[in-house]
């Protein structure tokens, strides 16, 4: 099982669909979903709250949130590759935006 083409399928900006990916991990025999849903659901609060607590309320560029976020994705998360960052990093631009510390 490949985790990063899982996490690409399954996410969107906002969210990750547990219920599709329930229903894939049952049509493909996988198991583990439960363990693997709240790997990513942590993994990118997780990765947020690491670039929030660095920000300490000023901003960063999309570079700056992208190399923070491989640096972090990289030494807690063995399995990833670039695959899995982009998404990953599709969904903290966002939520960086959305909390005022992504420059403009």
């Amino acid at each position: 099982m490949d985790k990063n083409k899982i996490l690409k399928k399954f996410s969107s900006t906002f969210s990750i669909d547990g219920k599709k990916m329930k229903s894939y991990f049952e049509d493909n025999n996988l198991e583990n979903f439960d363990e693997i849903l709240k790997e990513f659901e942590d993994m990118r609060t997780d990765t947020f709250n690491i670039i929030w607590n660095k920000s300490e309320h000023s901003q960063f560029t999309s570079k700056e949130i992208e190399n923070l976020s491989e640096k972090y994705l990289k030494e807690n998360h063995f399995w990833i590759d670039e695959e899995g960052i982009k998404t990953v990093n599709n969904y903290l631009l966002w939520m960086s935006w959305h909390e005022g510390i992504l420059k403009n």
